[in-house]
């Protein structure tokens, strides 16, 4: 439910409406499908890994101890700078958000002042009443969706007054692509280009699942919360993304002057939201500031999720001992201060965005975040396949594990091919109409940073990949690992006997 109430925002209540003027409502459904099955498989990778091993870092930690230190490094920086940016974005967000209602932009910044207030407090509070916060986020949000999925669907079929309008799916049947993206020709180049548009926006949109694996090392059983969390997890966020997507797809129009307004002059606000506009043409009149307020909710929970994300993978870090031992401090109810402390630094990031000599400079920090989740994905996915040859070199059979992933290493691979070409293609626009060098530069920055993150953390370090036959396999299920909710230098418990764990059970 955690990862429900972190992956689920803005992405679906906003994105999805120029997804949809982009790449058509086939177009929109197919490249969210399709990216939900990766990033699926992604899930199994990293679950299998989790609940053989499950520590306070997650994936960052795999990094470290199948491939080679200085992929831990990338790892651990890019979940620092991802997270952390994030925190800043999220009240910025809030602030525009509530124009909706409050037309006196004077007043953004006691609305930044007040979300961060408000994360710093949900991350001080102790793990327990954290994942009580989110998960009745999470509630919300699946509420609202769920309602929103049914309203579409009677508004398909006709059902809502006054004006009974039956759709039918028509606009499935007479544009089911965007036959004039960017005005290129022939066709079939434009409904590839602008289907490709919306396979890149449904990966930023799924971005941050992955930080289940760092919320799961501290729970009080990490492998069984993992266990049950990979399994659920993949079949809600995709099964909520593609029911959307279709819903969405087949009662409004890519074409409709709602939406083509609301994209390009909603500013943020729930005139974007493709929900507001099937209300708005039904005649339906309450529903946009309810939206706008479920997005409100949304925003609070990704800033208040990526705000626990960064201050552990500094903690992951410290521990791996890339960073000072000072990270690694917690209070006696395992909250690390000085990684709260950081990331407080980072959400004060948000005060640029209401500075309008500082707007480009906030801008292009978002921009060296914006691939962040590729590169993480991918590099999981090939800690993954280290692991796999790994457990295959020192003789240890898979089936004996708690969790066993589909179909492995071959999804695996599949993913790192598709993750690594979208990443590479992320920007193609800038090469459309006449090269854009600014937007080349703040599409592209992400990836040679992180390579110079990885490269040179390696020369500092002289760190080497790790032999398949010397990976360290020795803390996995036959140890009665249970409880990792604190780090080993933290005041907190680090391990559970079994047949104590097994009692609460």
């Amino acid at each position: 439910m955690i990862a429900i109430a972190g992956t689920l925002g803005t992405g679906l209540f906003l994105g999805t409406g120029s997804s949809l003027i982009n790449g058509g409502p086939v177009g929109m459904w197919l490249g969210y499908t399709f990216m939900g099955l990766l990033v699926g498989s992604m899930m199994m990778c990293l679950g299998e890994m989790m609940c053989f091993a499950p520590n306070v870092g997650g994936f960052i930690a795999m990094g470290t101890q199948y491939i080679d230190p200085a992929a831990g490094f990338m790892l651990g920086i890019s979940c620092v700078i991802g997270t952390g940016l994030t925190v800043a974005s999220e009240p910025t967000a809030i602030g525009i958000l509530a124009t909706f209602w409050d037309k006196n932009t004077s007043h953004v910044y006691i609305y930044l002042i007040a979300t961060l207030a408000l994360m710093i407090i949900m991350n001080i509070v102790g793990v327990k009443y954290f994942g009580e916060i989110e998960f009745a986020f999470a509630i919300l949000k699946i509420a609202l969706i769920i309602g929103l999925i049914i309203f579409g669907l009677i508004a398909d079929l006709g059902g809502i007054p006054p004006k009974h309008e039956y759709i039918g799916g028509r606009y499935w049947r007479d544009e089911p692509f965007n036959d004039s993206f960017l005005d290129l020709t022939p066709v079939s180049k434009a409904r590839f280009i602008g289907f490709w548009s919306v396979f890149t926006s449904a990966a930023f949109s799924y971005a941050g699942i992955e930080t289940l694996a760092i919320l799961a090392g501290e729970a009080y059983n990490p492998r069984k919360t993992m266990l049950v969390a990979v399994r659920t997890v993949f079949y809600r966020i995709v099964g909520i993304y593609v029911l959307s997507t279709l819903i969405i797809g087949l009662v409004i129009s890519q074409h409709s002057e709602d939406l083509t307004n609301g994209v390009n002059d909603g500013d943020g606000t729930a005139a974007a939201s493709p929900f507001v506009i099937v209300c708005k043409q039904m005649g339906v009149k309450a529903l946009p500031s309810i939206v706008n307020a479920v997005v409100i909710t949304s925003a609070l929970s990704a800033g208040n999720e990526n705000f626990y994300g960064c201050s552990r993978a500094l903690m992951s870090l410290a521990r791996q001992g890339s960073l000072p031992k000072f990270f690694l401090r917690t209070t006696e109810n395992g909250i690390p201060y000085f990684g709260v402390l950081v990331a407080t630094a980072f959400g004060l990031l948000c005060f640029l965005s209401v500075s309008n000599g500082s707007n480009q400079a906030f801008t292009w920090l978002s921009n060296l975040t914006a691939l962040n989740g590729l590169i993480t994905w991918i590099t999981i996915c090939a800690a993954y396949v280290r692991f796999y040859h790994a457990m295959k070199a020192q003789g240890i059979d898979r089936k004996k594990l708690p969790f066993v992933g589909w179909f492995q290493p071959y999804l695996a691979y599949v993913c790192i091919f598709f993750f690594t070409t979208i990443l590479i293609f992320s920007g193609f626009s800038v090469f459309i109409g006449g090269f854009d060098s600014v937007n080349f530069v703040a599409s592209y920055i992400t990836i040679p940073f992180m390579t110079l993150v990885y490269v040179g953390y390696k020369f500092w370090r002289r760190t080497k990949y790790i032999p398949l036959d010397e990976v360290d396999l020795s803390i996995g299920p036959a140890e009665a690992l249970r409880g990792t909710r604190y780090d080993l230098l933290s005041h907190g418990q680090t391990f559970v006997h079994a047949e104590e764990d097994e009692k609460k059970y």
